[in-house]
């Protein structure tokens, strides 16, 4: 890496190295059987480089010496069409981009950093046949309740390496390791087709495939009993999963990106109560064994826990480098790579969220249940839905859900929609509840009531 920067530095002014090896073992089932099993292996580099105040990019697998010359040529070609660089690397000291500033509601101050655990090595240890034998338990459990069932299951060890360097002697290295496993189980009684899935994932060896199944089980169960839905103005109830579709207004919308360019409604409300007092929500990368949990981001910034709304108070939004030199702001660490296709290492940070936490509300979800006299419980949902998603607007199919009347359930509804703004609906919460469920080992949220938002019904 030292070598690549300084041919890099030969030709531009400055440079920043990414590398990264990562090996994964990807395990998958389809209709209860064995269907793919693996090992991949990958390494690769990627160079970013400002030559005359522009940004250049190139990636590659290889890393020989004719390897090595052919990315600082293709990252400096790369700049002169490059964007106009507002930034400069990080240094030694861990400044970000900007010059330091005064804390303040749109400059916030680096907090102190908590390096996060993100390493078990007995996760190394796990195998090929022990991911395949976990996913065989899973599937046993979910077909001694029903073998006409059919299960998909993915479950995935991985173990990463990265190491950041730059021209101006900042950066920073890690290793991690990272269990994936998640369960769709697909019952079929005539023209009625119902999956319910379920996904945990963590850092560390302590995941609970058992109870994962056992709780698709009870969901089965519960879904057993359709009944018709009705149609107008009711409360709904969001589960952790269900409510994945109004926290994409909220994700967009505190993308510091999004902001510089004009299109979050979010702009200029720093400081300002815009959203229930009970809901705060954070982006933290400092959770240990938490899956988007890491002590710097793919720029070489430490990464922090950045409060994005407190108190329903909008605080801060959330940036990578170069959007928070073109702001006037700092860094929050949350600059990660990705591309639409090819490895992630190959294409150019940007502002990603990391592990999002909405914090507990008060409430007991049983209690929030027994209070709806007529209304829906959402769970699941096919896609993100329709409408606008800056604007909060959204139309969202409702997969699984259930029907509530006079505080019971009293089965799974079908054909049913669900629409409102979730901005407006999420600064006029009913309730929400002191459990909180972590949901594919990224986000952690409580069970959210709104007391009205509008659900149809196919026909009506």
């Amino acid at each position: 890496m030292e070598r690549l920067l300084k041919k890099a530095v030969e030709h531009a002014d400055s440079a920043e190295a990414y590398f990264i090896e990562s090996e994964e073992i990807p395990v998958s089932f389809e209709a209860n059987r064995l269907k793919r099993l693996e090992t991949k292996k990958t390494t690769g580099s990627a160079l970013r480089v400002i030559k005359q105040g522009r940004l250049g990019l190139a990636a590659s697998t290889a890393m020989d010496d004719v390897a090595r010359d052919h990315l600082v040529r293709k990252a400096v070609e790369s700049s002169k069409i490059g964007e106009v660089a507002a930034f400069d690397f990080p240094d030694l000291s861990g400044e970000h981009s900007s010059p330091p500033q005064a804390a303040t509601e749109s400059h916030p101050m680096q907090c102190a950093q908590r390096v996060p655990k993100i390493y078990d090595p007995s996760v190394t240890d796990i195998g090929a046949e022990e991911l395949v034998s976990a996913g065989k338990d899973m599937i046993s459990v979910i077909t001694g309740y029903d073998p006409e069932i059919r299960c998909d299951a993915e479950l995935t060890r991985a173990v990463e390496e990265v190491t950041i360097a730059n021209s101006n002697g900042g950066g920073g290295s890690y290793r991690k390791s990272i269990l994936f496993g998640s369960l769709a189980a697909t019952a079929i009684d005539g023209n009625d087709i119902l999956t319910v899935y379920r996904g945990i994932g963590s850092c560390r060896n302590d995941l609970d495939y058992q109870s994962l199944a056992e709780e698709i089980v009870e969901v089965l169960k519960l879904a057993r009993t359709i009944v018709p839905a009705d149609t107008g103005q009711m409360p709904v109830l969001f589960t952790p999963r269900g409510i994945i579709p109004l926290l994409l207004a909220l994700r967009e919308g505190f993308n510091g990106k999004t902001v510089f360019q004009g299109a979050s409604p979010m702009a200029g409300k720093i400081g300002i109560k815009a959203f229930d007092s009970r809901l705060s929500i954070y982006d933290d990368a400092s959770l240990d064994y938490a899956v988007r949990s890491a002590p710097i981001d793919e720029e070489g910034v430490p990464t922090q826990r950045t409060p994005l709304i407190e108190e329903g108070i909008v605080k801060h939004f959330y940036y990578d480098l170069q959007t928070a030199g073109l702001v006037g702001t700092q860094s929050t660490g949350n600059g990660f790579r990705t591309t639409r296709s090819g490895d992630a290492f190959e294409g150019p940070p940007t502002p990603i969220t990391t592990n999002v936490v909405i914090l507990p509300g008060d409430a007991e979800l049983a209690d929030m249940i027994s209070g709806m006299d007529r209304g829906i419980i959402v769970d699941q949902t096919i896609g993100a839905g329709q409408g606008n998603i800056l604007s909060g607007e959204f139309s969202i199919n409702v997969h699984l859900g259930f029907k509530v009347e006079k505080g019971k359930i009293t089965g799974r509804i079908k054909n049913t929609m669900v629409a409102g703004n979730a901005l407006e609906a999420l600064n006029n919460m009913t309730a929400m509840s002191k459990k909180t469920e972590w949901v594919y080992g990224q986000y952690s949220s409580p069970w959210i009531l709104f007391s009205s938002l509008g659900v149809a019904t196919q026909g009506k």
